[in-house]
């Protein structure tokens, strides 16, 4: 009975030291971050061009929004817009005198309407050259709106990652085998298998400043980190 307890313990002894032998081989690791960054360009262009009038006469405001309309959608036909990248937007009628401002509103502008035209072209370049031809609508007395605050506008969206996302992938994680290998010859190992992997998150920003409105711009530039564990192998 004695033997088989110590041939019992022993044993025990032995896959317990054999548990914390590979513990110890498991926590030799190295953490590694693989970067990849490929300039883009836009590929869909969305643009607000918004006009609004103001009379004590919401049905003559409203026929000037509508004159307006008309004068909009030439401008946008002459500069070589198909009709299907055309749309009208909804009418908007708000009496200013109904919210509250009372005597800070003049009587002849009671009423403000507003109307738009919303471009959206895969065209960008058109789109950005039309952009800066407004002050065509302005010599046509056009009262030009400025759209949401804070937004672009034109903005230009980036619509195809997927069709970057395989290779740039494949590009981040060829950057961080890259460093660890670098890692494992300084430190006189051999680079084992991942550990453990993050793919990290694709970001779309302005290629001149990371700060920057990355919708105002056509030229954009897609980041991505991916974080990698090698193990580390004697």
């Amino acid at each position: 009975m004695g033997i088989l307890i110590a041939l019992g313990l022993g044993g025990a002894g032995y896959f317990i030291g054999q548990g914390f032998y590979w513990a110890r081989i498991g926590e030799r690791y190295v953490t590694v971050r693989g970067l990849v960054e490929r300039p883009v360009k836009a590929d869909l262009a969305v643009w607000n061009i918004n006009f609004a009038a103001t009379s004590n006469d919401v049905i003559s405001a409203n026929a000037e929004i509508q004159r307006d309309a008309k004068l909009v959608l030439d401008f946008a036909r002459s500069h070589g817009f198909a009709p299907n990248e055309i749309q009208a937007t909804q009418t908007k009628v708000t009496d200013l005198l109904a919210q509250g401002f009372g005597r800070e509103v003049k009587p002849e502008t009671r009423y403000l309407v507003q109307g738009g035209v919303r471009i959206r072209s895969t065209n960008v370049d058109q789109v950005q050259q039309a952009s800066q031809m407004t002050g065509e609508l302005v010599q046509k007395n056009i009262v030009l709106a400025e759209g949401d605050a804070g937004r672009a506008n034109p903005a230009y969206f980036f619509t195809k990652l997927d069709s970057i996302r395989p290779p740039m992938l494949a590009d981040a994680t060829r950057s961080a085998r890259s460093v660890a290998q670098q890692f494992a010859n300084d430190s006189g190992s051999q680079l084992g298998t991942i550990r453990r992997a993050n793919q990290g998150v694709f970001e779309i920003s302005s290629p001149d400043s990371p700060n920057a409105d990355e919708l105002s711009s056509i030229d954009k530039k897609v980041r991505l980190v991916t974080t990698v564990d090698y193990l580390l192998v004697n």
